[in-house]
């Protein structure tokens, strides 16, 4: 089977116009040899795509069944052939991100560093999200940024998003604290003292809660707060424990606390890029994905001992 990119076109046309004549003035070409187009795809595949009826061409249910398919090969082959063209074109391009604290200041930093070494006509524009992926979310319905790095959420509806790695949830405590003797804690034990949790809105809240009701338990933290930095000092100071992800404890200075895996069960936190699929991305954009999903997994805090 020899199915060329001009075929698809052709009958991706003609079923968008449901007419051989405006889709052949489309094409620029003549309706014969459209039609010959369409027959040899038709012969080609073994099936009948259209039915020529008083309103003009009628796609078949093997080509109604076959049309989403079509399309979405079409698009993908149209931004494989941009990416390149993009990749290799002198103008280059500007990507907007916006970045969860966690990685702001360790993975991302680099990743900016090899994108523009790699292609110096492309700028990387780093925006930091001061509270974990709320207005990440905001930012890329208004238009703002191309990107968010981070997690999904509570409020993900209507955005895409695409995994890089994941992110082991720990359990901080208070060097004094009765369970700091150990290295690996249930969250059932954990729930016996007073917890500092993150705000709602957070995927790592959302993570905690689902462990917790995972075990039977109905847990809720005693004090909320939106960042993490002020959950590590809130648990330096004794007011409670935390449960916070790897990431968070490369950055942070947890000096006097101790940090211990959590299982039963072991959860951990999904990250990557999100985007909003209705808006049209660049060449620049969709190329630091490909370098991004190319380059590996992100590397990760350091794991508990």
């Amino acid at each position: 089977m020899n199915v060329t990119f001009r075929q698809l076109t052709a009958f991706i046309e003609v079923a968008s116009s449901r007419s051989f004549s405006q889709a052949a003035q489309a094409l620029h070409v003549t309706q014969p040899a459209l039609t010959a187009m369409i027959q040899k795809l038709e012969a080609q595949l073994g099936v009948v795509l259209f039915t020529r009826t008083r309103r003009g061409a009628e796609l078949t249910t093997t080509g109604r069944e076959l049309l989403p398919e079509l399309q979405r090969i079409l698009a993908n082959l149209e931004v494989v052939i941009e990416d390149v063209r993009g990749a290799a074109s002198p103008r280059g391009g500007t990507v907007t991100l916006a970045c969860i604290p966690s990685l702001s200041n360790t993975w991302i930093p680099s990743l900016i560093a090899r994108v523009e070494q790699a292609y110096p006509r492309i700028k990387v524009i780093l925006k930091d999200a001061m509270t974990e992926n709320r207005s990440i979310h905001e930012m890329l319905r208004t238009g703002d940024i191309d990107y968010g790095v981070g997690s999904p959420s509570v409020e993900q509806d209507g955005l895409e998003f695409d995994l890089l790695a994941h992110d082991e949830l720990v359990a901080v405590v208070p060097q004094d604290h009765p369970l700091a003797r150990r290295t690996l804690v249930r969250w059932s034990e954990l729930a016996e003292s007073p917890l500092i949790g993150m705000s709602y809105q957070s995927h790592v809240r959302m993570l905690v809660d689902e462990a917790f009701a995972a075990n039977g338990i109905s847990k809720r933290p005693k004090r909320e707060v939106s960042l993490i930095t002020t959950a590590i000092g809130m648990v330096r100071a004794g007011l409670g424990v935390s449960v916070l992800p790897t990431t968070a404890i490369e950055v942070c200075n947890v000096a006097g606390l101790k940090v211990l895996r959590l299982h039963a069960p072991r959860v951990r936190r999904p990250l990557g890029f999100l985007h909003l699929p209705t808006r049209s991305l660049s060449p620049a954009a969709r190329l630091l994905l490909r370098f991004v999903k190319d380059a590996g997994p992100i590397p990760l805090g350091k794991q508990p001992e």
